[in-house]
């Protein structure tokens, strides 16, 4: 193996990038920090150090994340989570496909692509008591997911999406509501174990609770049931790690979704468990295979 043996790819370097990074420093591994700003390739020569290398992929942009993974693989590196798992993670609706398939309970959700399958969606995910929850196709931080409560407010939502120039903005996921407590939980989860996780409440006058919009959070005791579903849901797309956001629903736990490249500070700091570390073990047992 070459002097460089994992390559850290970001484009926004965050506190969870820098956890990574302080850790590998401190364990004497040998890493590369590569902002994917600074790359081109050309097709007649294109090849990036040596093939033992790993690729951590830690890119904020969910575009730059398929693009680079793909391109990484295609020259033989591996790729940490790869194009695959995060193609798929990515995409809200697919993910959620993959998991019921492998029996992870997750939220009936409907895909429509204009408004009268939309209506049609929304009739089949209330009886009117419970309002319906409108998501992107993709996306992060619980950006343009809406709550509609009757068939105007849905069709003005629609129109709207509609207009916007953005494609994935074009096609419309509606999911029905969980009736749950105020808050989920972030589960991260490394390999086959879940490592670490919080409770994510939300905060006054919003029904969201991701912590980038306010949401407090508090450690969680993680239960085997717990820890079974988030490990199942990881494993259903493909994913080395992930954080696995489950709600706690009146059936049992259900996930919403997959992110597969977690943020992860949050975690860290409201339980004291170093998923830095628990990263890079995994990485380092990966450059022993």
């Amino acid at each position: 193996m070459s002097s460089i043996a994992i390559l850290v790819t970001y484009d926004l370097f965050r506190l969870d990038e820098k956890f990574i990074v302080d850790e590998l420093r401190r364990r004497g591994v040998d890493f590369k920090l590569v902002n994917l700003d600074s790359l081109m390739f050309d097709t007649e020569s294109i090849t990036f150090s040596d093939p033992d290398n790993i690729v951590l992929m830690r890119s904020v942009s969910h575009t730059r994340s398929e693009v680079f993974s793909k391109l990484f693989e295609e020259i033989g590196l591996l790729v940490v989570n790869s194009f695959n798992t995060i193609w798929i993670g990515n995409n809200k609706f697919l993910s959620l496909v993959k998991l019921a398939r492998a029996g992870v309970p997750v939220p009936r959700t409907v895909l429509a692509v204009n408004e009268s399958k939309a209506v049609e969606a929304f009739k089949m995910l209330t009886d009117g008591s419970s309002p319906v929850v409108i998501k992107p196709l993709s996306g992060s931080w619980g950006r343009m997911v809406s709550l509609v409560y009757t068939n105007e407010e849905l069709r003005l939502l629609v129109k709207h999406r509609q207009a916007m120039e953005n494609p994935y903005m074009k096609i419309i996921l509606l999911q029905e509501y969980v009736d749950k407590p105020n808050r989920d939980i972030r589960v991260i989860v490394v390999e086959d174990r879940a490592v670490a996780a919080i409770y994510r409440h939300a905060p006054s006058c919003e029904w969201r609770t991701n912590t980038a919009r306010g949401g407090r959070a508090e450690p969680v005791r993680i239960d085997r049931d717990l820890e079974e579903i988030s490990v199942r849901a990881s494993k259903a797309l493909g994913a080395y790690y992930a954080g696995v956001d489950v709600v706690e629903s009146r059936d049992g736990y259900m996930v919403l979704e997959v992110n597969v490249v977690p943020e992860f500070k949050n975690v860290m700091r409201v339980t004291g468990i170093n998923v830095a570390g628990e990263i890079v073990n995994m990485l380092l047992r990966l450059a022993k295979r």
